[in-house]
Parts: C-alpha cells; sequence; structure tokens
C-alpha cells in the first residue's frame, strides 16, 4: 500500500501522534471581531480549554507519554496558565499563528506580520522557539514554506498529501512535512456552535472512535504515521477524553507502537534520510502560482 516505507524505531509499526490544537476562544474573535464580546456562550465553551488541557495533560502523564499542542501566539498571552501546564507535562508546544487568522486570506507582508508575533508570543512564554508549525484551519499560503524555512523551521504538519512523512521544498529550502487528513480531525464527529455556523450532528466517541481506529489498524497493517488533530474544548469534554484514555490503552496492548511529539518524528525523519535509509518522496512549493492557463479566458 505504502510504495516507499519509512523504518520507524525499535521495530515499531507506526508512529502516533496525538496532537492537540489549544485555540479557545481566538478564532472566535477574528470571525467576529465587532460581535465575539456578545458571544458569551460560545466563548465559554471555547474557554473549556482550561479544564480539558490538565486533564489531556494529567492522561498523557498516565501512560509516560509526550505529545505536541499547537498554540495560536494569543492564546499564550491570554491563558498562560494552561500553557504552563503544558510545559510542566513536558510536552512540545508548535506554532499555531497568532491569532488562529488564515495565512491563505493575506499578502506575503500581512502573513509575515502574524506569523511573527507568534514565534515572538510563544518564545517569551516557553523561553525556546517553536520548531513546527500548523496553520489555523490547514489553511497553509503560497507563502508559508517559504517563511518556515527562512525562520529556520523543522517542520509543518499543515498539507494532506501522504500517509507517511515527506519534504515540502520551497527556494529557501525544504522541510519535513508530517502529514494530516481531515478523517483525523474532531472537527467533523463533534462540532455544533450555531454562533459559528456549525450545525451538524454530534457523534457519539464510540462512532468517532470507529473513523479513528479504522485509520489507526490502517496505519499498523501498512507502516503509516497515525496523527490526530484534536482540541481540547472538543474531544477533552469528559466522555470524549475518557474514550481516547481507552484508545491509548487499546494501542499499547496491541504494541509495536512509537508514541512521539512530533517535534522527535521529524528529527527522526531528518535523521534516516542522513544515513540513507530513506528517501522521501519531495513536494515543490506553491503548486500554482496564479490561474492555471486553461482558465485565462476568465480574466
Amino acid at each position: 500500500m505504502i510504495s516507499n516505507p519509512i523504518t520507524w524505531p525499535n521495530g515499531a509499526r507506526c508512529a502516533v501522534a496525538i496532537t492537540f490544537d489549544m485555540d479557545s476562544d481566538s478564532f472566535l474573535h477574528v470571525e467576529n471581531p465587532t460581535s465575539a464580546d456578545r458571544m458569551i456562550a460560545t466563548t465559554s465553551w471555547l474557554r473549556y480549554d482550561q479544564i480539558a488541557v490538565p486533564r489531556i495533560v494529567k492522561m498523557y502523564e498516565k501512560y509516560n507519554i509526550r505529545q505536541t499542542f499547537f498554540v495560536p501566539g494569543w492564546c499564550a498571552e491570554r491563558y498562560p496558565d494552561t500553557v504552563k501546564a503544558i510545559m510542566d507535562g513536558g510536552h512540545e508546544i508548535a506554532h499555531h499563528g497568532y491569532l488562529h487568522e488564515h495565512p491563505n486570506s493575506f499578502s506575503a507582508n500581512e502573513e509575515e506580520y502574524w506569523f511573527m508575533r507568534g514565534i515572538e508570543a510563544l518564545e517569551k512564554m516557553t523561553g525556546v522557539r517553536p520548531r513546527g508549525f500548523r496553520a489555523p484551519m490547514y489553511n497553509f499560503s503560497k507563502h508559508s514554506a517559504e517563511l518556515l524555512s527562512r525562520e529556520g523551521f523543522l517542520y509543518d504538519s499543515s498539507l494532506m498529501g501522504d500517509d507517511i512523512p515527506y519534504l515540502i521544498e520551497s527556494s529557501l529550502g525544504q522541510l519535513v512535512e508530517l502529514p494530516v487528513d481531515w478523517s483525523m480531525d474532531d472537527w467533523p464527529q463533534y462540532t455544533h456552535n450555531p454562533d459559528l455556523h456549525y450545525t451538524m450532528p454530534i457523534n457519539s466517541p464510540d462512532r468517532a472512535m470507529d473513523v479513528y481506529l479504522a485509520q489507526f489498524e490502517a496505519a499498523w497493517e501498512y507502516g503509516a504515521l497515525w496523527l490526530a488533530v484534536w482540541h481540547p474544548f472538543v474531544s477533552g469534554r469528559l466522555a470524549r477524553c475518557s474514550r481516547i484514555d481507552k484508545m491509548i490503552q487499546y494501542m499499547l496492548e496491541k504494541g509495536d507502537v512509537w508514541f512521539a511529539p512530533l517535534e522527535e518524528i521529524a528529527n527522526y525523519v531528518n535523521d534516516e534520510i542522513a544515513a540513507g535509509r530513506y528517501t522521501p518522496r519531495r513536494e515543490p512549493l506553491p503548486f500554482y502560482d496564479g490561474t492555471i492557463p486553461e482558465l485565462s479566458i476568465l480574466k
């Protein structure tokens, strides 16, 4: 199924990364700049991160695993105690914009401004520059790869082009892409909020796990990267987090699973490339630099 498989450490059949995007109410202000202050119930729903993050960190501690949290810079400034709980658990904190803005809606200069502001906020909070990035809402822009390479980032986790790590290339360099997929996001499974114009049926934790574990079984069989993109205020709710706990137990009992934060996975990929043991697929970016010529008649 995978034409160029990577060998995972210690004979593991797959790599597992349960990442959380700690967005809190950042995007509420981006999407509703003049009315967010009146959306009290929705704000409280999003601020559940303050309950969920310590719960998730404690769950990870129970199993002695370290993982990655993507945090907008504004959230680090607004909720330092919550971010400190992540740091105290020994987890990686990666870049997720400043205010959960959409990079692909900006000019290059605008994207750079918010990107650098996010770095500054996280570095001030953690004492280290972030090494990884996930574009808010996966809205990676045609300038993002160059910006990430210029600032010395190790990896990105916004794109959806493979089942295993690969390399993305720009005019300024290359970095490891740790690919995601909407099937591994908790938003389609659980999110219902009229203020945000999401009114989807809410699945049970077991129904959501049917989707996630189907992906896990395939990753384990074929040697893929299993990478969840979840949100504390969504999947950190009581019944859902309890089901995640059982999921981790199941994965550990199945065995031959490598749990690791994304920075560790990206470093391992680079080491395997340098040693000549892995030849990744390479993808130059951006894919297009404007309207395709077949549609030039529309200009």
